[in-house]
């Protein structure tokens, strides 16, 4: 699915990704913060109804991915939240954002000028809605009754991270274990990347996988030799 936007003056997209697994509807990532109408929209117009959501998996608790999931929540209450093991604290609020973290972190370092930006940043992170988890998956998992849609840990970005692979139809939703910059894939912003050697290691792993299709939160959708564009990100 589609969701663009506007801010700062330029266009943006990001793709949360709907799975339909026998009776179940599978949302993966919910938009940044106050998009909650913009994802309604956009599940319309690929022929999901929101309102029949049995789970939303969120593959890591960054704010673009998690930001609108409380107000999700509110509106289909029936709609399990899923995460990783070492992801679910963060998602529900028992521990401080990582991301949070890592902005108070480098604070000091940052010049004058870009300070108040810097502190608006962490006011919006420090606003994003915690939500209760219901259920918690490591690596193997499966997220649907029918066993198709399979959990694979990616971390890195986050050292919560996952990742899903869709057997029947040879599809990785990757969140942002890779994103597709000019048509071609890529390991996400550096900056952002928590560890860049467990997001290489991550990579890696997931060579092993029949793909034909990789969905990129950041970039859509990647088809192609998926295998040598991953081996040149990580040798």
């Amino acid at each position: 699915m589609l969701v663009s936007f506007s801010f700062g003056g330029s266009e943006h997209a990001i793709y949360p990704t709907a799975i339909i697994s026998g009776n179940e509807v599978i949302l993966v990532d919910a938009c940044y913060p106050n998009q909650l109408e913009l994802l309604i929209d956009a599940a319309s117009r690929a022929g999901v109804a929101l309102s029949e959501l049995s789970k939303v998996v969120i593959t890591h608790h960054d704010y673009d991915h998690m930001g609108s999931l409380a107000a999700l929540k509110r509106n289909y209450p029936q709609v399990a939240v899923v995460t990783s093991a070492a992801d679910a604290n963060y998602v529900s609020g028992k521990q401080r954002s990582l991301r949070l973290q890592q902005a108070e972190s480098i604070f000091s370092s940052i010049p004058d000028t870009d300070k108040p930006q810097a502190l608006a940043f962490q006011q919006m992170l420090e606003s994003i809605e915690s939500v209760d988890v219901d259920v918690a998956v490591a690596d193997g998992d499966c997220v649907d009754a029918l066993g198709d849609v399979v959990t694979v840990e990616t971390p890195g970005h986050m050292p919560g991270h996952i990742s899903l692979y869709v057997k029947s139809c040879k599809t990785l939703i990757a969140g942002d274990a890779l994103v597709v910059e000019g048509g071609q894939l890529a390991i996400a912003n550096p900056q952002y990347t928590l560890s860049m050697e467990q997001a290489k290691e991550s990579l890696r792993r997931l060579l092993h996988l029949d793909v034909d299709t990789v969905v990129c939160y950041h970039g859509g959708v990647f088809r192609g030799d998926w295998r040598s564009s991953v081996a040149g990100l990580v040798d």
